[in-house]
């Protein structure tokens, strides 16, 4: 891969929702990883070289970002991703808690950063993304890409996108065919009570995992289906079940919305989505699926392409001007008692001799006081959550499989 673009040059201006980003993590790191386990042996050096095929391929993993101006601006970095090994079978869950301890550096690039974790019969690999470059959808991409490069195929090639870093998505949603609504979704003044931020320490959250059986997975997707319901609209109930049950009268969700798949945006390694949030009433807890259906339809309003339009807009028109504003704005629109992230079916990608066997994420923080950030990923016939908070409910990842198991138990078989 031969680049010769200098540090100093700039590739783009930070868009709007990429400069809000940015803005809130000067005092609050916000970064996420996923976790691959692949079944064959790789080493530091192979890594590291697949790795840079996977950079010639995806500009924002080749730039910083410099605050030094009034609006920040992406700049060229010229380094590779840095590749760090473990301890052979060091728990994946222990290397994700030691990512959010670390922030990632806005310079000098780059915005991302791997961990190798030999295992006795393959190998793990933990990517870390600083949240101004990608989100989690993104970050699959180079998942599937790094795969590609570990079995030769596209590692030592020119940059297939050139020099083109993706638009930022206020000007991509800015062109998208949608009249801005008259009304929008209807306004819950307790859905906007702001959180509280805990200032960054370097503390290690607490990392929950858990994959449903394959058995439970399918006969959810088929129970969805019946039901008029998305999976990620169960999960949803699931945790608010959970939660009413443990004595919360009211539990709010956010769930980051995929604006490749709602919109219809380019999909690239870049930010392209934007936060839904939806609530649940103790109330509702005694019929699951009706809550499901709540969920359901609540993310609808807020999915529809001329909404996000309008949204966006306004987010451009009046932008955070410092990290203060930056705070006060993300505190509202992300306050939740749980965010739910999650990246869909994601399929193996049909390669020779490397192999993913398991996929885990996306894993992060955001620095709220009594957050839980549950990312979840479908694979191999699997759903697949991981759980990252500070104040650990012990039992709720196996609550939520055990009221997921119950509401789609066959007539006449164990729930279990």
């Amino acid at each position: 891969m031969s680049i010769s673009r200098t540090h100093a040059e700039t590739a783009r201006e930070l868009g709007a929702f990429e400069r809000t980003i940015d803005l809130y993590m000067h005092r609050n790191p916000v970064q996420f990883s996923l976790v691959a386990e692949i079944d064959r042996k790789v080493s530091e050096q192979t890594l590291a070289r697949a790795l840079r095929g996977v950079q010639a391929r995806h500009p924002l993993l080749r730039v910083s970002v410099d605050r030094r101006t009034p609006r920040a601006r992406y700049r060229w970095a010229e380094g590779p991703v840095r590749v760090e090994t473990a301890a052979e079978g060091t728990p994946w869950q222990a290397v994700v808690a030691g990512e959010q301890r670390r922030p990632v550096a806005p310079e000098p690039g780059p915005l991302m950063r791997t961990v190798l974790v030999p295992a006795e019969s393959g190998s793990v690999i933990v990517l870390t993304f600083a949240h101004q470059i990608t989100d989690g959808t993104g970050g699959m991409r180079v998942v599937a890409d790094l795969v590609a490069a570990l079995d030769g195929n596209g590692e030592n090639g020119e940059p297939t996108s050139g020099w083109d870093v993706p638009p930022a998505q206020e000007d991509l949603l800015r062109a998208l065919d949608a009249a801005t609504p008259t009304v929008g979704p209807p306004q819950d003044e307790l859905m906007n009570v702001p959180g509280e931020l805990t200032p960054f320490s370097g503390r290690a959250p607490h990392v929950s995992a858990l994959a449903l059986q394959r058995a439970l997975t399918a006969r959810l997707v088929s129970r969805c289906r019946t039901e008029g319901v998305s999976v990620h609209a169960a999960l949803c109930a699931a945790a608010c079940t959970v939660f009413h049950r443990a004595g919360r009268t009211r539990v709010r969700v956010l769930s980051p919305i995929d604006l490749r798949r709602a919109a219809g945006l380019p999909d690239a390694v870049a930010n392209r989505f934007a936060g839904a949030r939806t609530a649940s009433e103790a109330s509702r807890a005694g019929d699951f699926w009706e809550l499901a259906r709540h969920h359901h339809q609540a993310l609808e309003q807020q999915r529809a392409p001329q909404v996000l339009k309008a949204g966006s807009q306004a987010l451009a028109q009046q932008p955070p001007a410092t990290p203060e504003d930056a705070e006060a704005m993300m505190t509202v629109a992300t306050a939740a008692d749980i965010q739910i992230t999650n990246l869909g079916v994601v399929q193996a990608p049909a390669h020779g001799r490397t192999r993913l066997t398991a996929l885990w994420g996306p894993a992060q923080t955001t620095q709220l006081r009594g957050e839980h950030v549950l990312g979840v990923i479908t694979f191999g016939g699997r759903l697949r959550m991981t759980e990252l908070t500070h104040d650990p409910v012990a039992v709720l990842l196996p609550d939520m499989a055990t009221v997921l198991a119950q509401q789609c138990a066959e007539p006449g078989s164990p729930s279990s």
